[in-house]
């Protein structure tokens, strides 16, 4: 007796769970079409109210999103919804998002971000759209296992050259896996308020270090009730939660 209620229980959660997932795809798609009239028609702030109320978002509505608030004249939220349309985007798509964002930037007159290192940031991101993690990582191990053994070969033609591709090859997936290891364990967050202060700690009556750019990208390390601690230019501080929008 007690089997088959719960067999019946179980039955009956995963029936409910069925219809709840199939009435929210079916409201996303709703508000996905819906945010798209809107955005044809420029209205954009409908067309931001209806791609806000979907429970699942993906890169397609958070470039329109980004859009939006562009014509809306809120670089920021521009700058923060284009970001997030970069997970899972492919080559071309982050082309286009990076255009877009040089031309707000260009706009607010900053500088466009490109130095060396996110020059070659974004080269090695391209290739890691195209090569799994698991792949990177065995390819990185299996050249330090053929550096180790040739290495030990104590006579052997061209030597030196396969210990020198061996050595680029290291050099190049360690950077690559670098880079995403980096990119997992951080927190990136752009200012989205004027006027805002960097504060020495989480309390607005605290000492205010400087105050920060509108726009800005910045690191968040530590989050607090109401508060975000961030990497600033070369100081740490403390935000109101309000201030920074996490990507």
């Amino acid at each position: 007796m007690v089997g088959s209620v719960r067999k019946n229980y179980i039955t009956y959660f995963f029936f409910y769970a069925l219809i709840v997932c199939t009435i929210n795809a079916h409201s996303d798609e709703e508000f996905f079409l819906r945010g798209n009239k809107s955005y044809e028609h420029k209205d954009y702030e409908n067309a931001l109210c209806s791609y806000d109320m979907m429970s699942k978002k993906g890169r397609a509505v958070f470039y329109n999103m980004g859009n939006c608030y562009f014509y809306k004249g809120d670089y920021a939220q521009a700058l923060v919804y284009w970001s997030r349309a970069e997970t899972g985007a492919t080559r071309k798509e982050r082309i286009t998002i990076e255009r877009n964002k040089k031309h707000v930037l260009q706009l607010l007159g900053k500088d466009d971000n490109n130095s060396w290192w996110y020059t070659i940031t974004h080269f090695f991101i391209d290739i890691m759209s195209l090569v799994s993690l698991i792949i990177l990582q065995l390819f990185f191990l299996v050249c330090w296992y053929l550096f180790i053994f040739f290495s030990r070969k104590k006579e052997l033609k061209l030597k030196k050259m396969i210990l020198s591709c061996l050595s680029l090859f290291i050099i190049i997936s360690g950077l690559m896996l670098e880079i995403h290891y980096t990119r997992q364990g951080v927190q990136s967050g752009i200012v989205v308020k004027k006027e805002a202060q960097l504060f020495v700690g989480p309390d607005k009556g605290l000492q205010a270090l400087c105050p920060i750019a509108y726009a800005n990208n910045v690191s968040v390390k530590e989050t607090r009730q109401g508060w975000y601690k961030i990497q600033y230019a070369d100081m740490i501080g403390w935000v109101e939660a309000d201030v920074v929008q996490i990507i």
